[in-house]
């Protein structure tokens, strides 16, 4: 990874605990270089997914979150105004959530286009990035609960092309896709890496992470257990738990 690169998510001694006393996270930290795919790799409860929204600013209620250091693109996520949100953009994990089940998708789009105030794009232009993403263009006239997780998730990165945010972030963005989807979901997220767009990849697949990313953090159960660079999609681990990951991606190839 190129160290010239500025980091534009800085994370120092963020710890997040529930109002039961159950820390989500424990003095983590890390910092993501502009214009790199950088992966975040761990198990289910490791904090990951409570890090891609904590990045919007969004915790979950009754939480109480203490750090050094949060900030986005040179800016405290959690201060009173955070104004780089509009320049992250999250696909979730589960693409249902960012679609209303009984209405058309292309109904969902204008309102997108409308709200992030793309006025100049038409609705020709919106098709023909379907059409890079192998999405039908009749999908744009169907209810978005007749299309696959795999076409939404597709759609999302239509949103996130036409959008164009500094940072993208992916919370599990190819779970219980098909080979076909998980290619060009792929293959698009190296394109927006190549563009200049940073991307975090969140993901329990190494496999993935070796084969996009330049540098990956490790968590287990809310800590950060490392973060190590990736030469020639090949990850060396240096702590246990990651030589554990390691040898289980091996296996499941």
């Amino acid at each position: 990874m190129d160290s010239t690169k500025i980091a534009v998510i800085q994370i120092q001694n963020a710890s997040l605990i529930t109002k039961e006393g159950h820390s989500i996270w424990k003095s983590i930290g890390m910092e993501i270089k502009a214009g790199t795919i950088h992966g975040i790799i761990g198990e289910s409860g490791s904090g990951k997914s409570t890090l891609a929204l904590a990045l919007f600013s969004n915790l979950p209620d009754d939480c109480k979150i203490s750090y050094d250091q949060f900030s986005v693109l040179g800016c405290d996520v959690f201060s009173n105004e955070f104004p780089e949100k509009k320049n992250v953009f999250l696909v979730p994990q589960n693409p249902n959530l960012a679609f209303h089940p009984y209405r058309t998708i292309g109904s969902q789009v204008l309102d997108f286009l409308k709200l992030s105030k793309l006025t100049n794009v038409t609705e020709e232009m919106v098709l023909s990035y379907f059409d890079q993403l192998s999405i039908p263009r009749g999908h744009w006239k169907r209810v978005a609960k007749n299309l696959s997780g795999g076409e939404k998730q597709r759609i999302l990165l239509t949103l996130a092309f036409l959008r164009y945010p500094k940072i993208l972030v992916l919370d599990e963005p190819t779970t219980g896709l098909d080979a076909f989807s998980e290619k060009i979901v792929l293959e698009t997220v190296q394109n927006f890496a190549k563009s200049g767009m940073t991307v975090v990849f969140i993901t329990h697949e190494l496999r993935i992470i070796e084969s996009l990313a330049s540098e990956v953090t490790i968590m287990k159960e809310g800590e950060v257990i490392e973060t190590l660079p990736i030469y020639n999609h090949q990850l060396e681990p240096n702590s246990e738990y990651g030589k554990q990951l390691k040898e289980a991606s091996v296996l499941f190839r």
